[in-house]
């Protein structure tokens, strides 16, 4: 197989599996929640580039002159399509808005640089390409593309941590633990762009297909995760705005003591800790103390925040049923929503991040100290 036949193949293969990719994506969820977001990403900065570098090789020259424009400005929008895929994971309530329209001014830049350049220079962008060299507008489009990744990783890195926290210390539900992979493969992807630079700076004719497999990869990790974790609408909790916030005083260890001593009889009393959609600010509500005395009093005398609080609460209900199971019928996959679980992933996850062992094994565990006890 020659150069040009690899690149062909390359390309046209990551096309038609990316589109795949994005069809079944979207077929199996329905455009719910940050879904589209996603396969925007999939399809809108990769598939023109790879139809580019088809043509190039097919020799179909209207096409390919038609493709350039599209080629060199929609991969503009891979940075700001994770960023905006990010805020839409963890906050269920967000909408594209007038001002996230700023993150597009890159891809309408270069749309307007290539529509006012002659058919010549566009002739010549492609011959150079052909020859493994870029002209002034692919390096400027290169350097763009590098300063985005520069800008965006750090933003969204920082968004998952901040909002990893404010999720855990206002909700009891476990949406956090579903969206574990999304850091993940924001990890992945900035490793293969890694890669793909340092190749690119030895050989720069890998970017036309080294670039696709990688993507192809990087790609089915993501849609594989968004299948197997449900789209759970959960609103992100807005940041607490306190009237003198500046002035109030830290309620002192004693009173934080009681207040703890009262949510938790209260939870223990009228088991709210199994409702799906108890909060932080329910809670508080309920046993007559303000959100910010109720998660201050719990990170600080329990040491722990409010998610793990009420999550290890929703455990022990689970170790009762379980053990229940064997005089029910019931199968341990069944319990998972009367103990206050949207679903039985979360319901795992959360099992094995109280206990250390899966809910299967802690059964069989019991049983088998019930039968040495006899």
């Amino acid at each position: 197989m020659s150069y040009d036949q690899l690149i062909l193949t390359v390309n046209t293969s990551s096309i038609v599996i990316l589109l795949l990719l994005a069809l079944i994506l979207l077929l199996a969820t329905r455009f719910k929640g940050e879904n589209a977001y996603a396969a925007a990403i999939i399809v809108v900065p990769n598939v023109p580039v790879y139809l580019y570098n088809a043509s190039r090789m097919l020799g179909w020259h209207n096409f390919t002159l038609a493709m350039l424009p599209f080629s060199f400005s929609l991969n503009t929008l891979l940075m700001p399509l994770l960023w905006l895929f990010t805020r839409k994971s963890f906050d269920f309530s967000y909408k594209f808005s007038v001002k996230d329209l700023i993150h597009i001014i890159p891809c309408i830049i270069f749309f307007i640089i290539y529509f006012t350049i002659s058919s010549d220079d566009k002739i010549s962008n492609i011959v150079y390409e052909m020859s493994g060299d870029d002209t002034w507008i692919g390096d400027l489009n290169t350097v763009v593309v590098l300063l985005q990744l520069l800008i965006y990783f750090p933003m969204i890195f920082i968004f998952i941590y901040k909002n990893k926290k404010r999720v855990k210390e206002k909700l009891s539900d476990a949406e956090w633990l579903q969206k574990e992979w999304v850091p993940i493969f924001m990890i992945l992807f900035a490793s293969l762009f890694v890669i793909v630079m340092v190749c690119y700076a030895i050989w720069p004719r890998t970017d036309a297909w080294l670039i696709q497999i990688l993507n192809v990869v990087a790609m089915s990790y993501l849609v594989y995760n968004s299948l197997v974790h449900p789209y759970i609408p959960t609103a992100l909790p807005t940041r607490d705005i306190e009237k003198n916030s500046s002035t109030t005083q830290q309620p002192d260890l004693e009173v934080m003591q009681e207040i703890c001593a009262k949510a938790t009889d209260f939870l223990t009393n009228t088991k709210i800790y199994l409702r799906h959609d108890l909060s932080l600010a329910l809670l508080a509500k309920e046993i007559g103390v303000s959100k910010r005395k109720l998660s201050t009093s719990i990170n600080t005398c329990l040491k722990k925040n409010f998610f793990e609080f009420i999550n290890e609460m929703r455990i022990e209900e689970a170790k009762r049923k379980i053990i229940e199971l064997d005089a029910s019928g019931y199968s341990i996959d069944s319990i998972y929503y009367e103990c206050g679980f949207r679903s039985r992933s979360t319901f795992f996850l959360v099992f094995k991040k109280v206990t250390g062992i899966t809910p299967s094994v802690w059964s069989l565990q019991y049983k088998k100290s019930n039968l040495s006890d006899k």
